[in-house]
């Protein structure tokens, strides 16, 4: 299991790539965007390079699967667009990089300490940001209800629900900047 100095090393870098990335990406052209994407692959390949076979294998898998619903979702369906109406370079390699974050935070000691309250305090954190979004005008999120309900269908019935609650965290919080 890796240590927990490179995990909090990974989730410093990570935090700082986003807090970097995202506003250089707010006026880029294609071009511009695709070296920040670039760059965002070449960090999520030093990162997986650091990781055991096992775990470089889960988080490619994670990038394909998550790289197939985004083209779906955003360019197929054109249920969300893109600043450039295209699929960033650094989306499938942040989803990696998102993903391979949220499972070595899940495995910190601290968080593996303190599991049953960390998971029933996002539990209830989410459960109030789902009314509250529900009963906020002008219309009820029911999106944001039938997510809730899939979290909560994995928190309770799922095989990893700290990986879950602190997937949403970092989920939200990257939402919500």
């Amino acid at each position: 299991m890796p240590s927990t100095r490179g995990t909090i090393l990974l989730l410093a870098a990570f935090t700082a790539f986003i807090a970097l990335a995202l506003p250089l990406d707010r006026d880029t052209d294609v071009w511009q965007q695709s070296a920040l994407g670039l760059t965002a692959w070449a960090f999520l390949a030093v990162a997986l390079w650091l990781q055991p076979r096992e775990l470089r294998i889960q988080v490619g898998v994670l990038v394909v699967v998550a790289t197939i619903l985004e083209v779906v979702g955003s360019i197929v369906w054109g249920a969300y667009r893109y600043r450039l109406d295209n699929l960033p370079l650094y989306v499938p390699a942040g989803h990696g990089l998102f993903y391979l974050s949220a499972l070595r935070a899940a495995a910190l000691p601290i968080v593996r300490r303190n599991e049953r309250t960390i998971i029933v305090a996002v539990t209830l954190g989410a459960t109030a940001y789902m009314i509250r979004n529900l009963a906020a005008p002008p219309l009820p999120d029911l999106l944001g209800f039938v997510t809730w309900a899939i979290f909560l269908r994995f928190i309770f019935r799922g095989t990893a629900p700290t990986l879950y609650a602190i997937s949403f965290v970092m989920t939200s919080a990257l939402e919500l900047y």
